[in-house]
């Protein structure tokens, strides 16, 4: 089982990816440093896919040989956290 603080960085692994693909592209880091992340509701600006989150969440989980718990644990934290969302606003 990991320590709270390595499922932290793999979150944040999971975050940096996800931005990383999402549209629009953004820097998580970059975000981070100009406190983009602390304004409310930040992250519904950008949209990535469901199945898109799903898998790289599931890529990082196998690639640090998480236990299921571990792995409940991160995909709760990045889904009720601050992944983008999978769902694309409509234009009027």
């Amino acid at each position: 089982m990991k320590t709270n603080e390595d499922l932290w960085e793999i979150c944040m692994d999971i975050y940096r990816e996800m931005y990383s693909k999402a549209s629009p592209k953004a820097n998580f880091d970059d975000m981070i440093k100009k406190k983009i992340t602390q304004k409310e509701g930040w992250f519904l600006k950008y949209c990535l896919d469901e199945n898109e989150q799903r898998k790289i969440v599931q890529k990082h989980c196998k690639k640090h040989r998480l236990s299921e718990r571990d792995a409940y644990k991160i995909s709760i934290e990045v889904n009720l956290g601050c992944a983008p969302t999978s769902v694309k606003k409509r234009l009027p």
